[in-house]
């Protein structure tokens, strides 16, 4: 009996020093939903979405967006539209994990976005649509000597995205703002989750640019009214940011205009870049956020530890 409980005994010590080789990876990948859960602080987020639409932008139906542009407009004391609130786009919620076996099943792919099929690769399909968001004509306008260089960059993205390795994403890639509070000569945008908890002070009282500023991943930012529109004006943002997924870099002369109209319950963000030592000729992106529920949202901390790096098994 003694015997027995020894051997018994030591087998359990192997156990706890050996635990991977005990417990492997399963080769059946456990099933789920694809594509992006239902954030509850998100009105609208019950709609439908697509799990195929690969690349794609999802958001409100345009249908629903209309209605929802209609509700009254609401405004400050001042007259001006109120932009306060928190705004996101319905429906995309947490991205729901994807993990797939490579096809000679030594390597575990893991990825968030819903990718990669079994097997690790992507489709004949994928792989052309990849290709064609790095043709010159499906970038921003940067000036053709850069268009080699562009490529490059984001063929490599895992390695030269500073977002991948925990860095800020930089403006206007931060996108619209998540919360915005108001007052006559103020704006203050605060970005959630992904964004590093970023945040602006957006001046409207009148002044410009403070010319003693160092350059910052957000910029010098002062704003004014044009009717109902805020048009935001930002000038002496740092080089080591990216502007978008596919601008990949820029200059230190970068200057954007960013502009914000409320209509109901929808918030239309527009940003224009130029930068005239890396682009041919401006450029615009556009966002459409509508207002969350009231009382149903809290900013959350989003720490960043990078320790994707190491696990990386090719150069995409």
């Amino acid at each position: 009996m003694k015997k027995i409980a020894a051997v018994g005994f030591a087998l359990a010590c192997l156990w706890l020093v050996f635990p991977v080789a005990a417990q492997q990876l399963p080769k059946a990948v456990p099933k789920v939903t694809p594509g992006y859960g239902p954030d509850h602080d998100q009105s609208g987020a019950q709609f439908p979405q697509d799990p195929n639409n690969y690349g794609k932008e999802r958001g409100v139906p345009p249908a629903v967006l209309a209605e929802l542009k209609k509700a009254p407009t609401p405004r400050t004391a001042d007259g001006h539209p109120d932009l306060s609130g928190f705004w996101g786009t319905a429906g995309n919620g947490y991205a729901v994990a994807y993990g797939y076996f490579s096809k000679d099943g030594k390597t575990y792919y893991t990825d968030a976005g819903g990718v990669y099929p079994p097997g690790g690769d992507l489709t004949p399909e994928q792989v052309a649509d990849r290709k064609r968001r790095l043709l010159p004509e499906n970038l921003p306008p940067y000036k053709p000597e850069l268009i080699a260089k562009v490529q490059d960059h984001l063929e490599h993205h895992t390695q030269d995205d500073p977002v991948f390795h925990c860095g800020a994403p930089g403006f206007p890639r931060i996108g619209s703002p998540t919360n915005i509070l108001q007052t006559p000569t103020e704006l203050v945008f605060l970005y959630d989750k992904g964004e590093r908890n970023a945040f602006r002070f957006i001046p409207t009282d009148g002044r410009g640019h403070d010319p003693t500023l160092n350059p910052s991943y957000y910029g010098d930012s002062i704003g004014h009214w044009e009717g109902d529109t805020m048009v935001i004006d930002v000038v002496n943002l740092d080089d080591s940011t990216t502007l978008s997924g596919n601008a990949p870099f820029h200059s230190d002369v970068t200057h954007v205009v960013e502009k914000l109209r409320r209509e109901g319950n929808v918030l239309n963000w527009e940003v224009t870049v130029d930068d005239p030592k890396v682009f041919t000729k401006p450029y615009t992106q556009h966002q459409t956020v509508i207002i969350g529920l009231k009382g149903g949202h809290a900013l959350e901390e989003a720490p960043c530890a990078e320790h994707d790096t190491g696990h990386l098994v090719n150069s995409d």
